[in-house]
C-alpha cells in the first residue's frame, strides 16, 4: 500500500455511508445518555454537535462526527461502570483508565466497526466509529494560578503531541501532512522535537496531561482544556455549561451547555448562526468505513 498515493487511497464518504454513520452515532449517543440518566450523570453535546443542534436541529449537513462533554467527576464515575453498562457494544479508551490510552482525550469506540480517516495508520486499534469525550474541568479563579496552570498544561499537550508523532513515525501521517509546504514543516518540527520528549512513551504522556488538566476544587469557572482552543480558549462562567439546557437533535431531546449562546459565541463567534462559505465546510476524507453487522 505504501506505493499508492494519497489520492489513490482517500475518498469522501457516499451519501449512503454518511446516513448509516449518523445512525450509528445517534444510537451510540442514545445508549450513553440512557446510561448516564440511570446513574445520575451529566453528558451534553459539544462543539459542532451543539452548533448543529442549535442551528440545524440535528447534524450540520456536511458534518460526520459527534462530540460530547462530561464534568470530570461524572466521567470518573462512568469509567467505574462502563464495562458493566456499555461494554457489550462499546470500548472506552481513555487516559488513566486500564492503561489503554490511545489518544490525549477519551473515546467511545463502537465494536465490530472500522473507520480509517485521512492520516490514520490502518493498523491502529482506534480505527473504529467513535465519539470523542471532552472533560469539563474546574478552572482556578486566581488569575496567576490560572495562567501558570494553563501554560503548564499547554506545554504538556505539545510535548505529548510531538512525542506521539515521533513514537509512531507513521508513513501515513507523514504523507498526509507533507502534502503542503506548511504541513511538511510542521511534520519535521514534530519529529525533531518529539525526540527530546521520548523519555516517556505516549501513553504515559497522555496520562500526565489528563491529570494536569484536573483541579480538585469547585470554582466559578469551567473550561475544556482538551478542546480545539486548548486550555485558555473555552474558559467560561460555570453557568455557561451547567446545569444543562435542552435542545433538539435529529428528533431527539438532548442536553446542551447551559447557555448555548455564550458557549457558541465564544467558540465560533457571534455570527455562529450564519452558514460558512462552501469552501470552509469541512468534510473528512477516509480510507474505508465498515459498519457492524445488523442484528
Amino acid at each position: 500500500m505504501n506505493s499508492l498515493t494519497d489520492d489513490d487511497i482517500l475518498r469522501q464518504m457516499t451519501d449512503e455511508e454518511i446516513k448509516e454513520l449518523r445512525g450509528v452515532f445517534l444510537q451510540t449517543y442514545i445508549d450513553l445518555a440512557d446510561c448516564c440518566k440511570r446513574n445520575g450523570l451529566t453528558v451534553m453535546l459539544l462543539g459542532g454537535s451543539c452548533l448543529g443542534a442549535v442551528r440545524h436541529k440535528g447534524f450540520i449537513p456536511w458534518d460526520d462526527d459527534l462530540d460530547v462533554a462530561m464534568p470530570r467527576k461524572d466521567f470518573d464515575r462512568l469509567k467505574e461502570i462502563f464495562d458493566r453498562e456499555l461494554g457489550d457494544k462499546y470500548i472506552l479508551s481513555s487516559p488513566n483508565y486500564k492503561g489503554n490510552a490511545k489518544n490525549r482525550f477519551p473515546m467511545m469506540l463502537v465494536k465490530d466497526t472500522m473507520m480509517i480517516e485521512a492520516g490514520d495508520n490502518p493498523e491502529e486499534e482506534t480505527n473504529k466509529i467513535k465519539i470523542d469525550f471532552f472533560m469539563l474541568e474546574n478552572i482556578p479563579e486566581n488569575a496567576v494560578v490560572r495562567t501558570l496552570k494553563g501554560l503548564w498544561c499547554t506545554a504538556l499537550m505539545f510535548m505529548a503531541s510531538y512525542e506521539e508523532t515521533y513514537e509512531k513515525n507513521d508513513e501515513y501521517l507523514r504523507r498526509y501532512m507533507c502534502k503542503t509546504p506548511e504541513g511538511e514543516r510542521e511534520y519535521k518540527r514534530r519529529m525533531f522535537l518529539g525526540r527530546f520528549f521520548s523519555f516517556n512513551k505516549f501513553q504515559k504522556w497522555a496520562d500526565i496531561v489528563d491529570k494536569a488538566f484536573q483541579y480538585p476544587r469547585e470554582t466559578r469557572l469551567l473550561g475544556i482544556p482538551s478542546g480545539r482552543k486548548h486550555y485558555f480558549g473555552e474558559i467560561l462562567p460555570r453557568e455557561a455549561y451547567v446545569p444543562v439546557s435542552k435542545g433538539e437533535f435529529e428528533g431527539m431531546t438532548v442536553d446542551l451547555p447551559g447557555n448555548t449562546d455564550m458557549y457558541l459565541s465564544n467558540l465560533y463567534g457571534d455570527d455562529y448562526m450564519t452558514l460558512p462559505p462552501v469552501e470552509k465546510r469541512e468534510r473528512h476524507l477516509i480510507m474505508d468505513v465498515v459498519f457492524a453487522p445488523k442484528k
